[in-house]
């Protein structure tokens, strides 16, 4: 089996090495994909809204760790990356 490395990029280290997906995963994941977007079509707008809503707060509650992956992965500046969250939450938020 094969593996993908996430490189902090103002390093070079590998940070994480994560198994690549075999074709009955990436089969099964497709299939859980459809079974959720028949559930979703099938919850009323303002559950999946109360749902979006939990998200945001989720990314609220983990403001800081979440920007600190970004910085990792992606290197950029922290503020940057604090804004991005806070971004996203900010458009879980709208709904």
């Amino acid at each position: 089996m094969s593996t993908y490395a996430v490189t902090d990029p103002a390093t070079g280290e590998i940070v994480a090495t994560y198994p690549t997906a075999t074709d009955t995963e990436i089969a099964d994941a497709i299939t859980a994909a459809s079974d959720a977007a028949s559930w979703v079509r099938s919850t009323s707008v303002a559950d999946r809204a109360e749902l979006i809503r939990k998200v945001g707060a989720l990314h609220h509650e983990r403001r800081e760790q979440l920007a600190d992956i970004i910085v990792r992965e992606m290197g950029k500046p922290r503020d940057e990356a604090l804004g991005e969250v806070d971004f996203c939450t900010a458009i879980y938020d709208f709904y």
